[in-house]
This record gives C-alpha cells, structure tokens and sequence, in this order.
C-alpha cells in the first residue's frame, strides 16, 4: 500500500497526470475534427510534464510547502523522468516541419517567462496581477487546440474563433478551484481571481464561463448530438467541483480529482462514438 501511495504521488506531483490532461483536449480535438495524428498527442504529452515540471522546479520557494517538500525528496527520479521526456519531445518533434513548431513558439516563451523573471521588478508574467489565469488558458487552447489544427491545414476554418473561445473559457473555469487552493500561498501581490473577487465571486464566474461554454456549442453547426451530450455532461461535472472548492481541500482534490475532468471528456467521447 506504501508503495502504490508513492508511486500514486509521483503520478500527480511529477505532473504525469497533468500530461494526461492535455493528452486527451489534444485527442478530443483530433476526433472532434476527425484528424489522424499518432505523433501529436504524444508530443504534447511528454511537452506538458517537461513544462510543468520545469516551472515547479524554478519557482520551489514560492509553491505550496508540501509540494516543495516532495520535489527535494524525489530529485532522482524527477531528473529521470524529465530526462526521458525530453528525448521523447525531440524524437516526436522530428514529425513537425519547422514552420509548425515554429507555431508553438508563443506558448513556449509564454511558459517560459511565466516564472522566469522580466526585470528587476517583474518576477515572471504569473506575477503580472490578474494575468495569469487568462496565461494558463492561452497556453492550453493554443497548445491543446490551435496547434493540432495547424498542423492539419484547418487553421483557416470557419468558426475557429468560437471553439478557441470555449477551449480558453473551459480551462479558465476548471482553473479556478487551483487558484481558490493557493489562495493560501500566493503573494497577495499576485492578485490571482480569488485574491481580487473572493472566493464565492470566483466560483461564479467559473460557472458562468461553463454556462457559456455550453451556449457556443449549441450554437456550433459542426457539433453532433454526442458532442453536445458529452460536452454538458461536462460542464455539468466542471460546475460541480467548482462549487465545492475550498481554500483547505483535500491533498487531491485539485491536482487529481479536477485534472481528471480533460480525462473524463475523452472517455465519454470514446465510449459514446
């Protein structure tokens, strides 16, 4: 039991489930625009964990103490396993042309200086108040949307602006319960949504964004019947862990319970289709 404890922790804090995440808005994109691309969620995947875990590192005196704790505990292992992603990002780069990683080039720049510091005075764009939610949706929709789509040739499509639109507003709304946990670490000078609004301000916008995310679906010539089920099961699931967010939550409720939501998504589209 110790030992699936362990390797259970490293799963969530080495930010595996975080790839996880991303690896499935990245399928739920190729499916829902029927595009066949084995290498790319593959790339996202290891490009997540290798991200996640290098701003986790930079900025381990500013994190969660427990985090931070585990981190110095385990630097062995998160060496290897930034190591291996990292030759598996640049194995599956190599089926990209350098006009499309180019693409990439904005997010990348975005994770990097996102705790890397500006200036003197600007420890990083998070620090920027209010920025860096609307960051982490950036990031996410252009990584996990825009991106696939490029490489497919549909960046020019119709509508494009409306299922950015809804990837950016889903991932800003499941990104609050995360802001309402660091409430109790953050910088006041951070001035994350919960910091500005409250807590009970920022759950509504949460489950607004989500109310809207459900509108521009219906509202969406290409989505199916099953899209559309699906994507309220969602919203609905998404709303529900919102509301029940807490400053003091549970070791997992965010970091795995919350994160599993891109999961779920994927799951219910492969089941229903």
């Amino acid at each position: 039991m110790g030992l699936l404890k362990r390797w259970f922790s490293f799963y969530v804090f080495g930010n595996i489930h975080v790839g996880l995440a991303a690896y499935c808005l990245t399928q739920i994109t190729l499916s829902e625009f029927s595009i066949v691309n084995r290498s790319l969620p593959a790339f996202i995947f290891f490009s997540t964990i290798l991200a996640y875990n290098f701003i986790r590192v930079f900025q381990i005196d500013r994190i969660n103490g427990m985090i931070a704790a585990w981190i110095r505990s385990n630097k062995r292992p998160l060496v290897l396993l930034n190591a291996g992603c990292l030759g598996l990002v640049i194995h599956f780069s190599l089926d990209f042309d350098f006009y499309e990683l180019l693409i990439l080039l904005p997010f990348l720049l975005t994770s990097v200086f996102y705790v890397v510091p500006l200036s003197r005075n600007i420890r990083g764009l998070r620090n920027i108040p209010g920025l860096k939610l609307f960051l982490i949706s950036f990031t996410w929709a252009g990584v996990t949307l825009y991106f696939p789509l490029f490489v497919s040739g549909l960046e020019d499509m119709d509508g494009l602006w409306m299922v950015f639109t809804q990837r950016l507003l889903f991932i800003m709304a499941i990104t609050i319960p995360f802001d309402i946990r660091d409430a109790q670490f953050d910088f006041p000078d951070l001035k994350t949504v919960p910091q500005l609004i409250g807590i009970n301000n920022s759950k509504w916008v949460a489950t607004v964004a989500m109310i809207i995310f459900v509108l521009l679906e219906l509202t969406r010539n290409e989505s199916t019947t099953t899209f559309f089920a699906v994507a309220l099961v969602i919203a609905a699931v998404s709303v529900v862990s919102i509301l029940f967010a807490r400053v003091r939550q549970k070791r997992f409720y965010s970091s795995f319970w919350v994160e599993s939501i891109p999961v779920l998504w994927y799951l219910l589209l492969i089941i229903f289709r």
